[in-house]
């Protein structure tokens, strides 16, 4: 598996908010700059990280964009500051590792973005089964169609990662708006930075096909007919593959 980070930036070409809280300017410089040498372990959890002079320098910013940097990483729960000793790295269970941020500061060859794809995979089979089914009784026409029309755009022999990912992360989240739970609803960031992961470490470390599309159809194909067994079915059938090549990275 390549260690190099991958040249392009997974985007979307539909309004959903993946969950960043980042600011803007200088101050949104800093807080990737160090999210990634915390995420990548150059100050490791439990270490004080250099004083905001320090940092300041480092970064070439003012020591007030310092502070604003992090705030925001104190929010995601990176870092935490207190008088006595300066600002020290959290332990990484007490990380917003679902923060759509956190998840993309960490390297493609990071045994810890290893870890979120095995257990967002798990998570995702616990819960995408039941929001299929509920979507295939309550989606309206066009929520079908957006389904539908998603699925199908996987084209096969389509290996751009920045077109998948925008066709899956619509298909996903307009399942979750199509259960009419509101609820569910506000899972859609958690499935889309799950579906990052998934892109930045499982679709781009393994030499098969990029996603499953007969999966999407099968599941797109069943809410149509508003066969709720058939939906919850095919969309455990079409994880169970995603979980087989995360039980590949679990040895």
């Amino acid at each position: 598996m390549s260690a190099e980070r991958p040249d392009f930036e997974l985007t979307l070409a539909f309004p959903i908010d993946l969950g960043s809280s980042m600011p803007t300017g200088a101050a949104k410089q800093a807080v990737s700059v160090l999210g990634r040498r915390i995420a990548n372990d150059l100050y490791r959890p439990g270490q004080v990280m250099p004083t905001e002079l320090e940092l300041a320098e480092s970064l070439g910013v003012s020591r007030a964009t310092v502070r604003d940097a992090i705030k925001v990483l104190s929010g995601k729960g990176l870092v935490r500051t207190a008088r006595r000793y300066g600002t020290r790295v959290r332990p990484v269970d007490e990380w917003n590792l679902l923060d759509a941020d956190v998840a993309a500061w960490h390297e493609p060859n990071h045994p810890r973005l290893r870890m979120m794809f095995i257990e967002t995979t798990e998570l995702r089979s616990i819960f995408e089964p039941a929001a299929a089914a509920l979507a295939a009784e309550r989606a309206t026409e066009d929520q079908i169609q957006t389904i539908l029309d998603a699925a199908y755009a996987m084209q096969p022999g389509n290996n751009d990662p920045t077109t998948l990912f925008a066709a899956d992360c619509r298909f996903h989240a307009t399942m979750l708006d199509a259960t009419g739970n509101q609820m569910m609803r506000q899972l859609r960031s958690i499935i889309l930075t799950m579906l990052r992961i998934s892109y930045e470490f499982g679709v781009l470390a393994v030499d098969t096909e990029p996603v499953t599309r007969q999966g999407h159809i099968n599941v797109a194909e069943a809410i149509k007919r508003r066969d709720p067994q058939a939906a919850c079915d095919a969309m455990g059938a079409m994880l169970e593959q995603n979980r087989a090549t995360a039980r590949q990275f679990s040895k």
